[in-house]
């Protein structure tokens, strides 16, 4: 049996609860991103997002964020905080000649879905940097708290990425 390789399509597993759709319908994708992509979830983590960033004590004028989910939460979260976006492409892709675009900020936060690695966020704050280099980053939050390396020593943020985890 070495080297079988048994190939699954998501119908054929147990969904979690966020994959369904009220008419039954299956979502697919990565975990994360089918929580973001599931009306009721999504607007779970708009809720307690701006919940939880309205209470933090720390100034910025925008939000950032990169890729899809981003843009799923953000400009609902951003609009309830008044806050600008800042959207960050992962690449020029033939749809904009900018990879940042938004209004500037001198302070902004930074929101992903999860923080593993720090690649995505490393990547957000050198492109605005590049792009406005009198904006600085303050913090990240992730929005998928459960799904975060930071989650349980915040601490690390600092050290790993230069910014605190909110």
């Amino acid at each position: 049996m070495a080297g079988l390789c048994i190939k699954m399509n998501v119908l054929q597993q147990e969904l979690d609860e966020y994959r369904r759709t009220p008419d039954g319908r299956v979502i697919q994708g990565a975990s994360h991103t089918s929580r973001v992509l599931s009306h009721k979830y999504r607007n779970k983590i708009i809720m307690e997002t701006y919940c939880y960033l309205k209470k933090l004590d720390i100034q910025y004028d925008g939000i950032a964020c990169c890729g899809a989910s981003g843009m799923l939460v953000v400009p609902q979260i951003a609009e309830l905080l008044k806050k600008n976006i800042i959207l960050v492409r992962k690449e020029l892709n033939g749809y904009s000649d900018f990879l940042v675009e938004g209004a500037n900020s001198i302070r902004y936060i930074i929101l992903d879905d999860l923080v593993c690695s720090g690649g995505t966020v490393k990547y957000i704050i050198k492109t605005i940097k590049d792009e406005t280099p009198i904006s600085k980053c303050t913090g990240v939050y992730s929005y998928m708290r459960d799904q975060c390396a930071y989650r349980k020593h915040p601490e690390y943020c600092k050290r790993d990425l230069g910014i605190d985890y909110l």
